[in-house]
């Protein structure tokens, strides 16, 4: 965090340096209201490339892949707005003093625009993303048959409770809107659960069987569907 404020200050000092410079060394006939105008687009400009880190760190608040996604468009805003304000600050000291201010305008004008373009999809990236990084189904159903684990005591259901949790660290990953399987493997954890709340000794072999069976058709199922996507 300390970094990016860093980065924040030496966004404004690059930003004031460049005024400064060219405060000193343009002669003064040559300022106008359009030199000085295009003057401060071009150090705004220089100053947006060290503010940038700080743009890309706001985004990763959200997801890792908003941060990703932002990195290339992002520079692009930059470099678009550098060389627009650049050239605008150069033929107004040439003398083409409507060039150069139309040249200002383009480049804020496009980088406003590739901004509220990257706005856009950053939402769309982000939708998605929230969809597919969820914890998937069988981390949850790990964690419900380890509190089973812990009631039952009998000895065969046991071992095979042992069993499911480590064929389900191995199940495939959700998809978004889930499998059909899904709401009957969770009925029956329910199930089991309830048995042993009134017999930690009850036999779970029967509903073990079709979780395990489910699991297959469950596995089959996301695997095609990420097959075909």
């Amino acid at each position: 965090m300390k970094s990016i404020s860093l980065l924040n200050v030496a966004s404004s000092i690059a930003a004031l340096t460049v005024l400064l410079i060219a405060l000193i060394l343009i002669p003064e006939p040559l300022w106008t209201s359009t030199t000085i105008a295009t003057a401060f687009g071009f150090a705004g400009a220089v100053g947006y490339i060290f503010y940038v880190p700080s743009i890309l760190r706001r985004n990763a608040k959200i997801t890792d892949a908003s941060q990703l996604s932002s990195i290339g468009p992002l520079g692009a805003v930059s470099i678009v707005l550098l060389a627009a304000s650049g050239s605008g600050f150069l033929l107004s000291l040439s003398g083409y003093q409507k060039f150069g201010l139309a040249m200002l305008i383009f480049g804020i004008g496009a980088a406003l625009v590739l901004s509220l373009v990257l706005s856009a999809a950053l939402k769309v990236v982000d939708s998605v993303s929230a969809k597919w990084s969820q914890p998937s189904q069988h981390v949850n159903w790990q964690n419900q048959i380890a509190l089973l684990v812990s009631q039952s005591t009998h000895q065969d259901s046991l071992a095979k409770l042992h069993a499911l949790q480590e064929k389900l660290r191995y199940s495939a990953s959700d998809v978004p809107g889930g499998s059909p399987q899904d709401e009957g493997i969770q009925k029956i954890l329910n199930l089991m659960s309830e048995g042993l709340q009134s017999d930690t000794n009850a036999d779970l072999a029967a509903h073990l069987g079709r979780i395990n069976g489910m699991l297959m058709q469950r596995n089959a199922y996301l695997r095609s569907v990420r097959s075909k996507a």
